[in-house]
């Protein structure tokens, strides 16, 4: 850190950056200098929103900048990894947007650089740090015995984001709603559920309304001269090597109300997050979670948690090496949603 200050850059100034550029401008001695996007206008007018003082259209020049820090990555998926990978061998710490990578060898390979760098690399996993999920893990890891079960699921009605633009574009994303929003869910069941080792899947996925140009949202930036060629409904049986299993299912178009939930299950206890969070004890107890309205959002407290890290070398709770199996998770359930639901082994 130079002049006291923790100096950040954003890169990518769309849909997200926003809340990035908003969480870190109210923590006390954090300076953002600096933003790139390579549409002059769009960071021109981000960086006079945001009291930013330097722009630039090639994130190459603002990795240049000695002052700065660290930087947040806010671009399309299958930049991730030459980004991230390029800013910490520029000697810059790390926060990059959800997926970490566009798939599981991009992963690696940002894996091994942080291995070879040192600098903090984490993962943007907002929702992991909602009180009531970290309230959950520590409570499970006590009470609920043998855990080995676990429903997750994140359904949108209409929510296809970017129709036509990289959202919506497999080279670019990697996936559509498994990789964009299952991703939150998952991560979360997985972590009240110790994050074991998976083992292999079984999936299915669908594109029923995307290809049509029906469900669409209005998150991201629409292009009507794209297209759209991911999924925008998956469904996945994915067992771990300790024996438990999760059934994870993600939409973005579906005829059903949006809903979004978590259940974990253990021989003596269990976890459902469905709108209210309760846990359930065999002795018949109920203790109901209401902890999110106390202090800060789960956002702002992964801006902190990111900073902490970059401080002291600890490692993030979001890691790269959580992100990456989670990139070889959506690996597995695109490849057997693509061979008829064979079940795809998975070495992690």
């Amino acid at each position: 850190m130079k002049n006291d200050s923790f100096k950040i850059g954003i890169i990518g100034t769309g849909s997200i950056a926003p809340t990035h550029a908003e969480h870190f401008g109210q923590i006390s001695g954090v300076e953002i200098t600096a933003a790139v996007d390579k549409r002059k206008q769009r960071v021109t007018g981000f960086c006079e929103r945001y009291d930013i003082p330097q722009s630039f259209t090639d994130y190459r020049e603002l990795l240049k900048l000695d002052e700065l820090d660290a930087v947040v990555i806010c671009l399309p998926n299958h930049l991730h990894s030459t980004v991230s990978i390029a800013a910490m061998e520029a000697g810059k710490h790390v926060l990059t947007e959800k997926p970490m990578a566009i798939d599981g060898p991009e992963a690696e390979k940002m894996v091994k650089v942080q291995k070879k760098t040192g600098q903090t690399l984490m993962v943007t996993l907002q929702s992991r740090y909602q009180p009531e999920i970290q309230y959950a893990r520590k409570f499970a890891q006590k009470n609920f015995g043998e855990i080995y079960y676990g429903r997750c699921g994140y359904l949108r009605r209409s929510g296809i984001p970017g129709w036509g633009s990289w959202f919506t574009q497999k080279n670019k994303a990697g996936g559509g709603p498994c990789a964009d929003i299952g991703v939150h869910v998952l991560d979360r069941c997985l972590f009240v559920m110790g994050y074991p080792q998976p083992a292999a899947v079984t999936a299915a996925t669908y594109d029923k309304f995307g290809p049509e140009g029906k469900g669409k949202g209005g998150w991201g930036f629409r292009d009507d001269s794209g297209f759209f060629d991911v999924e925008d409904l998956a469904t996945a049986h994915i067992r771990f090597a300790n024996g438990a299993t999760v059934v994870l299912e993600a939409s973005w178009a579906l005829n059903r109300p949006n809903q979004e939930w978590i259940n974990v299950m253990g021989t003596r206890g269990g976890f459902v997050q469905e709108g209210d969070t309760k846990i359930y004890m065999q002795d018949e107890n109920k203790i109901d979670l209401n902890l999110r309205a106390e202090g800060e959002s789960g956002s702002m407290k992964m801006s902190r948690h990111f900073l902490e890290c970059c401080k002291t070398g600890k490692e993030p709770d979001t890691s790269p090496q959580k992100g990456m199996i989670l990139n070889k998770i959506f690996d597995a359930i695109y490849e057997s949603g693509a061979q008829d639901g064979k079940q795809v082994q998975l070495n992690t």
